[in-house]
């Protein structure tokens, strides 16, 4: 299996689950104050974890589990995913700033039938450099260097899935960035602009909800949070692709 097929494959599921704005800033239209990344760190609780059950087609495929809790002065986010019918596995680990979501440190084990893809890589100095690593049986390890300029301040593309819990849920309040996402090694401008979700049902219930479309990666998703003071992201859809991710109901 060619190295460009891990991604060919990830690219899709990681979307669906995670620095430098092109100005940093959150409109929430012409007369509403604008809102800092600081800001919206100092909003996101201490800790928390987002688990969605992953229906492919309508039929469940697996789940998602992206999860932070502060430290010491940073934010430890993890990533949880798995598709059994793609026999794909994945984990991510990353450190970032709790003040401002800039980037440090980030690490993926991504297993896709007996194959593993590793990646390891720092990001400061306006540069990400680290190692990517293919392992397969009976074959020595593929091992690539990671190294690019990136701009001013590059958000990593999992933070991505927590900026709609402390957003405004104001119909067009948008937020514009660029993020840097691993798996591909790229870096994209994207978007985040809140709109009326309607109701949503899930396995977990039915919700109220404002859909948050991110717009500008490769998919696209749409991004729904329950409405009120404790936002809850309750389904992601992945555009253009019969994947869907949606809240589970709690084990009895």
């Amino acid at each position: 299996m060619a190295r460009f097929t891990f991604v060919r494959f990830v690219i899709p599921l990681i979307s669906a689950l995670a620095f430098g704005a092109s100005n940093n800033l959150l409109y929430a239209g012409e007369n509403e104050p604008s809102a800092t990344m600081e800001q919206l760190a100092e909003k996101l609780p201490e800790s928390g974890e987002i688990y969605l059950g992953l229906f492919n087609q309508e039929q469940p495929d697996g789940f998602m589990r992206l999860g932070w809790h502060h430290d010491d002065g940073d934010l430890q986010i993890y990533d949880r995913t798995m598709m059994p019918s793609m026999e794909i596995f994945e984990t991510m680990e990353a450190t970032v700033s709790a003040e401002d979501f800039t980037p440090e440190l980030v690490s993926i084990h991504f297993y896709r039938g007996s194959a593993i893809m590793q990646i390891d890589a720092a990001l400061e100095s306006l540069k990400v450099k680290g190692e990517r690593q293919v392992f397969r049986p009976g074959a020595p390890a593929d091992v690539h260097p990671i190294e690019r300029d990136t701009p001013q301040a590059v958000m990593l593309r999992a933070v991505t899935f927590l900026l709609p819990l402390v957003m405004s849920q104001e119909p067009g309040t948008s937020l514009a960035y660029d993020w840097y996402a691993p798996m591909g090694h790229a870096v994209q401008s994207v978007t985040l602009t809140a709109r009326d979700g309607g109701t949503v049902e899930t396995p977990a219930g039915t919700f109220d909800t404002v859909c948050y479309e991110l717009r500008g990666g490769s998919p696209e998703n749409d991004i729904y949070v329950s409405r009120g003071p404790d936002p809850r992201i309750v389904r992601i859809d992945v555009l253009g692709q019969p994947l869907q991710f949606l809240a589970l109901a709690a084990a009895k």
